[in-house]
This record gives C-alpha cells, sequence and structure tokens, in this order.
C-alpha cells in the first residue's frame, strides 16, 4: 500500500496566500469555484514543496506611463509580424495532407525524417494518453493505430513548439508557457474523452496552441506586450481585457488569425480564437473543453503563460456541461497521472532539442 505523503502546513498557507490572489475576480461561495479553489491549493503546495525555485518573488515591471495607439490586428498579421519560419515538416506535413493521392505511409515517411518529432510522437501514444496495451515502436505502427487525421493533428500541432524558442527568458519563460499549454491541452483532450464530445486530439493541440498568441504578441508588439502585463499584475486585470485596453485587441483575436493563416482545421481555430469567450466557445466541443481547461490548468497552478488570474464563471454554466463538483474531484484524479507522463515527455523533449 502506497504511504500518502502529508504537505507541511507552511506549504499549504503559501499556496493558499497565492490562490486567494488568483481568485480576486471569482465568488468563490460558489460551489464549482470552491472546488477548484481547494484542489489547486493542493496541486500547489504540493508543487511549491517539490519545485521551489518556481515561486521566488520577481521584481514586477513598473506601470506603463506611455500610451499606445491601437493596432489593427488583421493588418498587423499581413504586413508587420517578423515571425520564426513554420518548422519545414509542418509545411511537408501539409502539403501530404492536403494531396489527395498521398497515403498514410507517405505522412510516416515526412515525420520520420524529423527524429525529435518522432520520438515526441512516440513518447505520446506510449503514454498514458493513449493507454494502448502493447509498445508502439514505429511512426508507421503510430499512423496505423491512431488514425492518419489524429496523428496529423497531433504531429502539426506539437512540430510548432520550436518556433518561439529564441524569445528571451526575461520576456516570457518558455517552460512555463508550454508546462500551462500542455496541461490546458491534456485536460481538454480528457473532457473530450469523459463527455464523449469533439475530438480527443484537437482538443490536445487546441489546448496546446489556445495561448500562441502570447509569444506573437511579444515579437509582434513587445511594448504593447510588457505593458499589458505590468498592468495586469499591478491593477489585477484579467491578461485579455488588459490586452485589450493596450492594443485594441487580444492573444487569442491574434492566436486565432495566425492558426487560420497557417490553414489549420476551423475547429482549432475556432477553439483558440474564442477561449476567453464563453458564449462562442459554447457552441463547438473543442473550444469549449478549451475554454474549461484553460481556467482548470490556471487553478492548479501549472505553468503559465503571464496570464496569472482566474476570471469568474458561474456555477451554473460549469455544471450545465456537466462540470459539477464532483466531476472536477474525479477528474483532477484522472488527469494528475497523465500531466506527469505529459511533463515527463516535455522534459525528454526538450533535453534533445
Amino acid at each position: 500500500m502506497t504511504e500518502q505523503i502529508t504537505t507541511p502546513d507552511e506549504f499549504i498557507h503559501k499556496a493558499t496566500a497565492l490562490m486567494e490572489d488568483r481568485f480576486i475576480h471569482t465568488d468563490r461561495e460558489q460551489p464549482v469555484i470552491a472546488t477548484l479553489f481547494e484542489l489547486g491549493v493542493k496541486h500547489v503546495a504540493e508543487d511549491i514543496m517539490a519545485n521551489p525555485e518556481l515561486y521566488k518573488p520577481h521584481a514586477e515591471r513598473p506601470m506603463p506611463t506611455k500610451r499606445f495607439e491601437k493596432v489593427d490586428p488583421i493588418s498587423l498579421m499581413r504586413t508587420e509580424v517578423k515571425l520564426p519560419s513554420l518548422p519545414q515538416v509542418f509545411i511537408e506535413m501539409r502539403r501530404v495532407i492536403n494531396d489527395p493521392a498521398s497515403s498514410a505511409s507517405d505522412l510516416a515517411k515526412v515525420i520520420s525524417r524529423d527524429t525529435a518529432l518522432s520520438a515526441f510522437l512516440l513518447r505520446m501514444v506510449n503514454s498514458a494518453f493513449y493507454n494502448f496495451p502493447a509498445q508502439i515502436d514505429t511512426i508507421s505502427r503510430a499512423v496505423a493505430v491512431v488514425g492518419t487525421n489524429q496523428l496529423s493533428t497531433l504531429a502539426m500541432g506539437t512540430s510548432i513548439m520550436d518556433m518561439f524558442k529564441g524569445l528571451p527568458a526575461d520576456i516570457i519563460d518558455l517552460e512555463l508557457f508550454w508546462r500551462h499549454s500542455f496541461a490546458c491541452g491534456i485536460i481538454a483532450s480528457q473532457l473530450s474523452k469523459t463527455f464523449k464530445q469533439g475530438t480527443p486530439e484537437k482538443c490536445f493541440v487546441a489546448g496546446l496552441l489556445h495561448d500562441i498568441g502570447r509569444p506573437v504578441l511579444l515579437i509582434a508588439l513587445p511594448e504593447q506586450a510588457i505593458a499589458a502585463t505590468a498592468i495586469s499584475r499591478h491593477k489585477k486585470a484579467l491578461m485579455f481585457k488588459a490586452e485589450q485596453a493596450v492594443t485594441g485587441f487580444n492573444h487569442s483575436e491574434l492566436g486565432g488569425m495566425l492558426l487560420r493563416k497557417w490553414n489549420l482545421p476551423f475547429s482549432l481555430v475556432n477553439a483558440v480564437l474564442n477561449h476567453h469567450n464563453p458564449a462562442k466557445a459554447s457552441k463547438s466541443p473543442e473550444a469549449l473543453y478549451v475554454y474549461f481547461a484553460n481556467i482548470i490548468a490556471k487553478t492548479m497552478g501549472v505553468g503559465g503563460s503571464g496570464d496569472f488570474f482566474i476570471r469568474n464563471v458561474n456555477n451554473e454554466r460549469w455544471e450545465k456541461h456537466g462540470l459539477t463538483p464532483d466531476k472536477l474531484r474525479k477528474l483532477d484524479t484522472e488527469i494528475t497521472p497523465l500531466l506527469h507522463d505529459a511533463f515527463a515527455i516535455l522534459k525528454n523533449t526538450a533535453a534533445q532539442r
């Protein structure tokens, strides 16, 4: 029998203080929010104990004194954003997928030429994410077992992760950014499996890419992005609202435009575009589960994209979609081992790059 590890009170107190700040916009009298707060304190306390270096206080950037002109995001995407190039493997996969004469073996050949991507995908298909009974040791076999559409979605989404690795750590911590993004993807895919709606792979990739507008904004408009971050922390404002105030748009709009520019499936574009818009997100399972997964991942304190605070969501909205306190506790038990697996994969992948 596994011995239960008790978290010392010192870490519980630190986690509670941090989470009280993070939940400042919420009504903790609501049963679902109260449950998320309780689960969040547990996770964050354990994380503080395991990774104290991630919780050292950082010097906050001063409030901006400059007033910025509003920007048209469409013209920004067309002319001004100097993004890193799309990975060659992404371009080749898109060509194969769009070619009606191509086959599953053609896709497997393209993926197999990228050793890092191949290793990542094989770790994913052999992890608790799929929980297959037998080991899968080739990309060809993975395509056959998982399915061409599902594996290509997974491969195209994860190939994008390398694009932003040159960004300075003092502007955005990419390790924390991808940890949060991974957690959001894992949770969204688990919601898809639990409620048998949407495609788990699309939910995972949509969650993985939901905040991609954040690094894009930092590349395109660094002053404005840094100003929005400072406003969010000083005024305890939700990040997407701070960005809207500074630039006239937010990272979800920019991310959705980018995915549309890359010709990714509409379900992914819609999920990224609407992950802060519950009314529109509720019209698609991928968008809906990314909307909820983003909030759940933030309550767990897993990684971060600079967006610190939790928005309030009324109890009826959670329970209307089956996310009762009991269901959230069950989900928490299910995703904990999945997240451990996912972070081990992420760490191994980073070590290979």
